[in-house]
C-alpha cells in the first residue's frame, strides 16, 4: 500500500513535469536531439586521443547492451501504440503533434542509437581516465577513495576530474535500465504496476547500485593492478 501510493505521488510529479516539458515545445525537442548527436561528434575527436587497446571490448559489450535496451524500448512502444497516442514521453508528444508520426519515430529510432553509441564511448572514456586516476598506493578502502584521482597531491575526491570520470560511468551504463521500462510497459495488471516501484523509484534505487559499483569497481582493480 506504501509503495502505491508513493507511486502515485511520483507519478503526479512526473505528469506536471511533463506538462511543463511540452510547453517549451520544438525548441527543446531540436536541443535534445541535437545535444546527443553533438556529444556523439565530440567524444569521437575526445576518444581519437587515447588508445583504446583493451578498451574495445568492454565498450563495445556495454554499448551492445545499452542498444538492445533502447531498441527494445522503442519497437515495444510502437507495438503497443504506432500512433503513438498514449506515448508519455513529453518530447515524442511535441514532435507527433509539430512534425507528423513519421519524422516521431525516426526523431525516436536515431535518438536511441545515438544514446546508445554514447553508452559505448563514455564507457571507453571511463576506463581511459581511470588507468590515470588509481592512485599508486592505498590502505584499505577508506584511504583509496582519498587518493583517488590525487595520487600524488592527495587532496580532494571532490574534483572536476573525478565527477567527470563519475558521469561517464553512469551515463554509459543507463541503458540497462530500460529493461525495467520495458518491463513495466508490459504489465497489465494495474495492481501489480503500481505494487511494483515506480520508474522515478526504481531509478533512483538503479543510481545507488551503479554507484556502490563504481566504487568497489575500481577499487577492485586497484588491487588487482597491485597484486
Amino acid at each position: 500500500m506504501a509503495m502505491s501510493n508513493f507511486n502515485e505521488l511520483t507519478y503526479r510529479v512526473l505528469e506536471n513535469l511533463f506538462v511543463h516539458v511540452e510547453k517549451l515545445g520544438l525548441p527543446l525537442v531540436i536541443l535534445a536531439w541535437l545535444s546527443v548527436f553533438l556529444g556523439f561528434i565530440g567524444m569521437c575527436f575526445v576518444l581519437r586521443k587515447h588508445p583504446m587497446s583493451g578498451k574495445w571490448i568492454p565498450s563495445l559489450i556495454v554499448g551492445g547492451i545499452a542498444l538492445f535496451a533502447h531498441l527494445l524500448d522503442y519497437f515495444i512502444t510502437i507495438r503497443l501504440c504506432p500512433t503513438l497516442s498514449t506515448e508519455a514521453n513529453p518530447i515524442w508528444n511535441v514532435v507527433v503533434e509539430r512534425m507528423g508520426l513519421g519524422i516521431a519515430k525516426w526523431y525516436g529510432f536515431t535518438g536511441k542509437v545515438l544514446l546508445s553509441l554514447l553508452s559505448f564511448q563514455f564507457f571507453a572514456f571511463y576506463l581511459i581516465q581511470r588507468e590515470r586516476l588509481l592512485p599508486k598506493k592505498a590502505k584499505g578502502l577508506m584511504d583509496f577513495w582519498n587518493k583517488y584521482g590525487s595520487a600524488e597531491k592527495g587532496k580532494s575526491l571532490l574534483r572536476f576530474r573525478n565527477i567527470i570520470n563519475f558521469f561517464s560511468f553512469l551515463f554509459a551504463l543507463s541503458g540497462p535500465f530500460y529493461f525495467y521500462i520495458v518491463f513495466l510497459n508490459s504489465i497489465t495488471d494495474e495492481k501489480l504496476y503500481m505494487a511494483l516501484p515506480s520508474m522515478p523509484a526504481a531509478g533512483f534505487i538503479y543510481l545507488i547500485f551503479l554507484t556502490l559499483i563504481y566504487i568497489l569497481g575500481n577499487y577492485w582493480k586497484f588491487r588487482k593492478r597491485n597484486k
